[in-house]
């Protein structure tokens, strides 16, 4: 399935967060991790730019080698890259030319004010990517192991994929809109439930017609119509499951009412998800600044982590 794994990192903890789900994932795989780090020169006063430069490049190398390294004694085939100029731009540019189909890495999850200014890189480089994206709300210190310490200390997060001896991945969740995109992620999904053995549920999320009718006092001729939405979301989801995921006996499908993003994080909060698989539409520019999407609000806030499938 994943054959090369690209992972950004700028030698921040919470960059390596990513780490330990990259080891799981390779290893399950049988893929080539490619570390990347993006070097950038800030020239101070009395400095050489050039100089300066030089610098970047060769302490992002040292850093790589060194996390190559540890990878590597754990029997993971990885390589590295230090690449100079903006991090967003060159992680795609790398994944376009470089020929990996999957691309792995931490987010730090703002919203709000300090989304809108700040931003962060993994949520750049999502709308435009051209392989699936696999994203980690980042949380606190990176994993103790990838300092040389005792594999059991572990960011206060849930371990992901590998929740357990033998079954890395218990829960997929994929949440669909019906869209080409949708579709090609329940397929992703399919294949990674089938591979890990794991149990996958298919999401489908109404929009409830009283809240987008402003209409919060009973209302028979709209009650109504939610019902018959529920009911037609119902049969079109188990008609496209049981095509498409017709090897899958253990999937499965549920129909929630009201905001997408926030019934996918409950959802997952709620059923213990292992990871959700889900398509983004790519929106940029001020589409994308206004709107964003139901992937990135996803990502800012799932309690696991994230695959998200591009539209094409």
């Amino acid at each position: 399935m994943f054959h090369g794994i690209l992972v950004p990192l700028d030698g921040s903890p919470l960059a390596e967060a990513i780490l330990p789900d990259v080891l799981e994932l390779a290893a399950q795989q049988g893929a080539e991790v490619v570390l990347l780090r993006v070097a950038l020169a800030h020239a101070w006063p009395g400095v050489e730019l050039t100089e300066a430069q030089v610098h970047a490049v060769e302490e992002a190398e040292r850093y790589l080698a060194d996390v190559e390294r540890r990878l590597a004694d754990r029997g993971i085939r990885v390589s590295c890259a230090v690449r100079y100029g903006r991090a967003a731009e060159e992680i795609l540019d790398h994944a376009r030319t470089s020929g990996i189909d999957l691309i792995a890495m931490s987010t730090h999850g703002r919203s709000g004010i300090g989304r809108v200014l700040l931003g962060s890189v993994a949520e750049r480089v999502l709308p435009e990517a051209p392989v699936p994206v696999f994203l980690r709300r980042a949380a606190g210190p990176a994993p103790a192991w990838t300092r040389g310490e005792a594999q059991e200390a572990r960011p206060p997060v849930r371990t992901h994929w590998a929740a357990s001896a033998g079954q890395p991945i218990g829960h997929i969740l994929c949440p669909v809109d019906f869209s080409r995109t949708s579709t090609a992620a329940m397929a992703q999904a399919g294949m990674l439930a089938q591979r890990f053995g794991a149990d996958l549920t298919v999401l489908h999320v109404v929009y409830d017609p009283l809240d987008v009718t402003c209409l919060h006092i009973p209302h028979p001729p709209q009650e109504q119509l939610r019902d018959e939405l529920i009911r037609e979301a119902e049969r079109t989801l188990q008609a496209q499951v049981s095509r498409r995921l017709r090897s899958l006996p253990r999937a499965k499908t549920a129909v929630a009412l009201g905001s997408p993003f926030r019934e996918i994080i409950r959802y997952a909060q709620e059923h213990q998800v292992d990871l959700i698989v889900m398509g983004t539409q790519g929106l940029s520019g001020l589409n994308h600044l206004i709107m964003g999407s139901t992937a990135e609000r996803v990502v800012r806030m799932a309690p696991c982590p994230v695959l998200t499938i591009r539209a094409v």
